[in-house]
């Protein structure tokens, strides 16, 4: 009995979340904070949520009016699927969101990705061992906390790792541009 519930349960398809209130689709400093710091509260994070972060981070900004115009932006940028057409407030995929950071990363990945492009499941595999992502498959849904981290895992892949800059590069100094000095 408990056997059958596990499984019922287990196959359900994830709840949905919700999209990004208009306070916080801004692109100015107090929105994007507003933004940020209400993000680790949501128990599942929506698609608009995901792009609105992925954007912010990305640009620094989101002039997006709405979720359309943020899905067009980022099919435009080969960051989503041609052929991507799910609703604002359902739950972000792994899948989804890590062919968008495999672009964001510049990575091509193993020969998989390098001859079919990226696709969700592979993209979520190249990013586990890249060690973005957890251990997880591409259909799995993501909390607000756990985008916020995976985000924050994206800008340290991109900031490298120190112990591998030269003693002349401070640890205040180690910026983007710093890395990609020390990576030339």
């Amino acid at each position: 009995m408990l056997l059958a519930a596990a499984i019922v349960c287990g196959c359900g398809a994830p709840r949905a979340g919700k999209p990004v209130a208009k306070a916080l689709s801004g692109s100015d400093p107090d929105a994007q904070l507003a933004f940020w710091g209400d993000l680790p509260d949501e128990e599942v994070a929506s698609n608009d949520e995901a792009f609105h972060a992925i954007l912010l981070y990305v640009d620094n900004k989101d002039d997006s009016a709405d979720y359309a115009a943020r899905v067009a932006t980022l099919k435009k940028r080969s960051m989503l699927p041609k052929n991507f057409n799910e609703p604002a407030e359902a739950a972000v995929t792994r899948g989804t969101l890590a062919v968008a950071i495999l672009q964001i990363l510049h990575e091509r990945g193993g020969i998989t990705l390098h001859l079919f492009g990226p696709s969700p499941r592979y993209a979520t595999r190249e990013l586990m061992f890249l060690n973005v992502y957890p251990s997880s498959t591409p259909n799995q849904a993501m909390s607000g906390n756990e985008l916020v981290g995976i985000i924050g895992r994206v800008e340290d892949y991109q900031r490298g790792n120190p112990a591998d800059y030269p003693a002349s590069v401070m640890p205040g100094e180690s910026s983007p541009a710093s890395t990609q000095a020390v990576r030339e």
